[in-house]
């Protein structure tokens, strides 16, 4: 007999996904959960629910929601690629903030 609710291990390996990817997923309040105390689980007929909901026909449609890329154009077909380019700086601040050393820069300062 198949369990009713499924470790995040489970989940990862119906889904094909990778443990971490399913634990964001259920932080982020993607995935249908149930938690009792401190354990978080995955009901798996909610799941199925869920893999139904957010499954996309043929015709590029998931569920209620309307077209994924609704006004989009397809310029490749038109007078030419037009391909998206990367605008400005797009270097990501480091986790210690703008113009801010990391604690083990600072603490070899102050030593």
């Amino acid at each position: 007999m198949e369990p009713l609710l499924l470790k995040a291990a489970d989940v990862a390996k119906l889904l094909g996904l990778g443990r971490s990817k399913v634990f964001v997923m259920l932080a982020v309040g993607e995935l249908p959960v149930i938690r009792i105390g401190r354990s978080v689980r995955v009901p798996r007929a909610a799941l199925e629910d869920w893999i139904a909901e957010h499954t996309e026909h043929a015709s590029g449609r998931s569920g209620e929601a309307g077209p994924r890329f609704a006004g989009a154009e397809d310029r490749d077909a038109t007078s030419g690629a037009c391909r998206p380019r990367l605008t400005g700086d797009v270097r990501k601040e480091p986790a210690f903030g703008p113009g801010r050393a990391s604690p083990k820069a600072s603490s070899r300062a102050s030593s």
